[in-house]
């Protein structure tokens, strides 16, 4: 049987490491949305898709009830996936796109910090 430490420790690297995983993945939508600032409409389209994939799934996991985050966290973090899903849901010659990069990129920093 695992000592209480081992697990605790096993638990701590599951978590940075998730933590890393969830930055590549911020990181991955943002780079898709800056190559797709120079293609065409359709590589636009599909890049703002994965972006509203990505907050929707950021809506859904911080509304589940076996969330561990702080429920303020939770809450915080919700308004902020309806404020991006709320700009994507404008036509896109009316959305702000530098916004909507600028904040997904403090996301991103904030999970690497």
């Amino acid at each position: 049987m695992r000592s209480p430490v081992d697990l605790y420790r096993d638990t701590r690297l599951l978590a940075s490491n998730t933590k890393v995983l969830e930055a590549q993945v911020f990181r991955r939508v943002l780079y898709q949305l800056e190559l797709a600032e120079q293609g065409s409409e359709l590589q636009q389209s599909k890049a703002l898709a994965d972006l509203r994939v990505l907050w929707l799934t950021v809506s859904g996991l911080v509304n589940d009830v076996d969330n561990p985050i702080p429920r303020m966290l939770q809450e915080n973090l919700q308004q902020l996936a309806q404020a991006v899903l709320s700009e994507l849901d404008l036509p896109a010659v009316e959305q702000d796109r530098p916004w909507l990069i600028k904040l997904t990129t403090q996301i991103a920093e904030g999970l690497e910090s």
